[in-house]
């Protein structure tokens, strides 16, 4: 069988996105059963790896990769048929998909392409970070373009939330399939030691090292909250500990600044790191923080909690479902003094921090395995 996936950003061993890492996963799934697979990207650098074809379809004509400000400059805010008809135009100028037994799609803006192909849509993007992304009008669009496919027996769609497959299947009247995410364990982990990392990007030997791994996203993400939280520790603890944001691509440096500002005011220790790996900053990490506001799944908490980090989460529907039968983890309602608190309570009692296997039960939930063959039954 012959697979094509296709998503809309770069895809790389340093790739910070979600998105880009299920890709990876889902990609080298797939080839691992002797699938043969080619991953399209609208810019970045093609490469080959685990047997797997990356091929940069350089959409927009340029060097470097494409962010979603390039897609809105080209395309417009998708709140009209005519910005899907032409992105579908575009695709499939770039892609021909005739040699294919189905595509795999990683955006909804997607929709008006392919339409006689066998295609899985998988939703990375909930309700509250489409309209944050797009606009009102955009959502709206495409909830209506979805509405189009309730009975096409081509178009298949998956949540990896079981909260947002439901959601959708109300919005749409469509059938979204939940299929949680899975992960490749072997992908966040690094041969080299502590110690070689932490002296190539020139961080702390002793302190505690409180690790971020995703995007500097500033109203979803909510990077500046655990600052927040952090200046309210007592001069003492705040000299323990270091803060390692990962989650540094381009359309994010503006924020920066922000966040150095706020660090230096409260005279707390950070570092805003673009790792060559995410394995190098897992392997640091002491303990993770993600105080997201909205998750359409949680691939880094997923990470973090399959390598056994003990993870403080915000209250939110898709991290309740990642944590089920996980109890090396902490929940706290988008409080900043709750927040605090649990990492007071984690630099007073290191011990806690320990990393721990989780449960077979857990760990069975996101087999790789199992996640490839879900997707593909869904065709067979």
């Amino acid at each position: 069988m012959k697979i094509a996936i296709v998503n809309t950003w770069a895809i790389s061993n340093k790739a910070i996105g979600g998105t880009e890492r299920f890709v990876i996963d889902l990609a080298k799934s797939f080839a691992s059963d002797n699938y043969e697979v080619d991953v399209f990207m609208f810019s970045g650098k093609s490469y080959s790896e685990d047997n797997v074809n990356y091929i940069n379809i350089n959409l927009f004509n340029m060097e470097g990769e494409a962010d979603e400000y390039i897609v809105q400059n080209y395309f417009g805010n998708f709140e009209t048929d005519e910005s899907y008809i032409n992105l579908a135009k575009k695709l499939e100028d770039r892609i021909d998909v005739t040699k294919y037994d189905f595509i795999q799609l990683n955006s909804l803006l997607f929709l008006e392409a392919w339409k006689n192909k066998k295609r899985i849509f998988t939703i990375h993007t909930n309700p509250f970070e489409y309209e944050l992304a797009w606009g009102e009008k955009s959502y709206q669009k495409m909830l209506e373009l979805m509405r189009k496919y309730q009975n096409d027996k081509s178009t298949i769609f998956v949540a990896p939330s079981e909260f947002y497959a439901s959601e959708y299947t109300h919005l749409t009247g469509c059938n979204i399939n939940f299929i949680p995410h899975a992960i490749d364990i072997k992908r966040i982990q690094t041969n080299k030691s502590v110690e070689d990392i932490v002296k190539q990007y020139d961080l702390s030997q002793n302190k505690l090292k409180i690790i971020v791994p995703s995007r500097l996203e500033p109203i979803q993400k909510q990077p500046m909250m655990l600052l927040e939280a952090c200046s309210l520790l007592n001069k003492e603890e705040k000299e323990k500990i270091q803060i390692i944001y990962t989650g540094l691509d381009k359309q994010y440096e503006k924020f920066v600044d922000e966040l150095k500002e706020k660090a230096q005011e409260n005279d707390i220790d950070i570092k805003i790191i673009r790792f060559d790996e995410m394995g190098e900053v897992y392997k640091i990490g002491d303990m993770t923080v993600l105080p997201s506001k909205s998750e359409s799944f949680g691939y880094s908490a997923l990470e973090s909690l399959s390598l056994g980090i003990f993870t403080i989460l915000n209250d939110i529907p898709t991290f309740h479902e990642i944590t089920q039968e996980n109890d090396y983890c902490y929940i706290f309602k988008n409080n900043v003094i709750e927040l605090k608190e649990k990492i007071e309570e984690l630099i007073k009692s290191q011990n806690k921090l320990t990393r721990k296997i989780p449960k077979i039960e857990w760990q069975e939930r996101y087999d790789l395995k199992q996640f490839e063959s879900s997707y593909v039954n869904l065709i067979k």
